[in-house]
């Protein structure tokens, strides 16, 4: 799965640029699979990537056109899609794009995560505990993509907040 470091992503939107690129050779926010998101009232900025987490509610395709793959990947089956977008309305963090009839997950690009060798900050990395990460306090999706990817930033965002204003130290 895709990581992003909320201490340290700066969002500069060079890992939406990277996947724009790679999948599509166009650079286009509209075409990436990672999204950042952004919270102005607190400067704090996320990359958010499907997280590869043990639910996969975005897997009740009522097509049956999606399937995990050996990373914990999603994959699509363009043929058997029916852009439905039950699988963008599924993602708990919003972490599904959906770009001319076709949903958009992350596919860590064949093994090459070139989002994560492009982000300037280091704040992504490419982790194989996927199989780790629970999203169930996330199952019921409330709002559009954009607000759950911010709901998932604030949660992630806050202990950071806290312990800045603590002066302590916490990992996100």
């Amino acid at each position: 799965m895709l990581y992003c470091d909320v201490k340290t992503c700066v969002g500069c939107r060079m890992c939406e640029v990277t996947c724009s690129s790679f999948h599509f050779g166009a650079v286009s926010p509209a075409l990436a699979r990672i999204r950042v998101a952004k919270l102005e009232e607190t400067g704090l900025d996320m990359a958010v990537a499907c997280l590869s987490c043990f639910e996969k509610p975005c897997l009740e395709c009522p097509a049956g056109a999606l399937a995990a793959g050996e990373k914990g990947e999603i994959l699509l089956d363009v043929e058997l899609c029916n852009a439905c977008k039950e699988c963008v309305e599924k993602c708990p963090i919003g972490a599904i794009g959906f770009y001319e009839d076709r949903p958009l997950f992350c596919d860590l690009c064949g093994g090459a995560t070139a989002c994560v060798k492009a982000c300037p900050s280091g704040a992504l990395s490419y982790r194989e505990d996927h199989r780790e990460i629970s999203l169930k306090s996330f199952l019921l999706p409330k709002g559009n993509p954009n607000q759950r990817r911010a709901r998932y930033l604030r949660m992630r965002a806050e202990p950071v907040r806290e312990s800045w204003k603590n002066g302590t130290r916490v990992d996100s």
